[in-house]
């Protein structure tokens, strides 16, 4: 079983003018299991995958002690591929979900069988910790000096969402990301003119595909082409609950019989536990 392994992230944190695309992530333990169920419940998505990733990653390019605000200083490309490489660490590459056919005359269930790996998509080539781009419209021309989202802006903008006021979320994320607009006249504007509200998020998801996973079907009883987006922290986090169901029988039948304490087999893996239950179940299904 793997313990800990390294990856590159698709667009890495700066630091003092630097790019690091290195990190070290370990695979879920029991420990993380109940930390998932009694502590991120009540938490927004955003925020349940700052405290993961804080959890489970254990080095940052030089930086070796990784607290949640590091973990918000990632892209949120960065932070979705993170997620995936959690999950298939922990679980495997291979995923299963359930999808319903959006067409009101079908609505068939598609069982879906995925894998991690295709999801990951390959390193940006051209990364910067700044970006500048021209956005023209509404008979006016603007130069914009940007950032891509991180995990700190999403759960800024996420909390007034959750509170009823996406606009406002949506447009703060934005102010946040926004370094400087200046017009033809080489003026800076102050107020986000609504052409660049406008256009700057599809240029923001161009420079950051992996931010938005989406999953292109086509239903195999109507043939309705359609995207489904892929949300890796709901997935993960379900299929951790949905696991975890058994944790403290597992935990039990280990502790029965092989004896050990509370504290080993939570430090346990995850894949490793379940794989120590099966071998054990086998055995006492044939010695009865």
């Amino acid at each position: 079983m793997i313990n800990e392994a390294t990856f590159k992230l698709p667009s890495g944190f700066w630091i003092e003018g630097e790019c690091y695309r290195e990190a070290d992530l370990r695979p879920l333990n029991g420990s993380d299991e109940i930390f998932i169920l009694e502590t991120l419940q009540g938490l927004l998505p955003a925020q349940q995958t700052t405290a993961l990733l804080a959890r489970c990653l254990t080095r940052l390019g030089p930086i070796n002690s990784i607290t949640p605000e590091m973990a918000r200083v990632f892209t949120v490309g960065d932070r979705e591929a993170l997620l995936l490489h959690l999950r298939r660490l922990t679980f495997g590459d291979g995923l299963q979900c359930s999808v319903n056919c959006p067409h009101p005359e079908c609505a068939e269930k598609m069982e879906l069988d995925l894998k991690v790996s295709d999801m990951l998509l390959p390193l940006y080539p051209h990364v910067r910790a700044w970006y500048e781009t021209t956005i023209t419209g509404n008979n006016a021309t603007y130069k914009v000096r940007f950032r891509l989202p991180t995990g700190a802006d999403l759960e800024m903008a996420t909390s007034l969402a959750d509170a009823g006021d996406h606009l406002t979320g949506a447009s703060l994320l934005l102010r946040r990301c926004v370094s400087d607009v200046v017009d033809e006249a080489d003026k800076t504007v102050r107020d986000l003119p609504p052409v660049v509200a406008q256009q700057l998020p599809g240029i923001m998801a161009e420079l950051d595909p992996q931010a938005e996973l989406m999953l292109n079907l086509v239903c195999p009883v109507c043939g309705h082409a359609f995207q489904v987006f892929f949300d890796t922290t709901t997935y993960l986090l379900q299929e951790i609950a949905d696991r975890a169901k058994n944790l403290y029988r597992e935990v039990h039948l280990l502790a029965f019989y092989y004896h050990w304490s509370w504290a080993e087999i939570l430090s346990i893996t995850t894949r490793r536990r379940q794989t120590y239950v099966d071998l054990l179940e086998e055995a006492l299904t044939e010695a009865f």
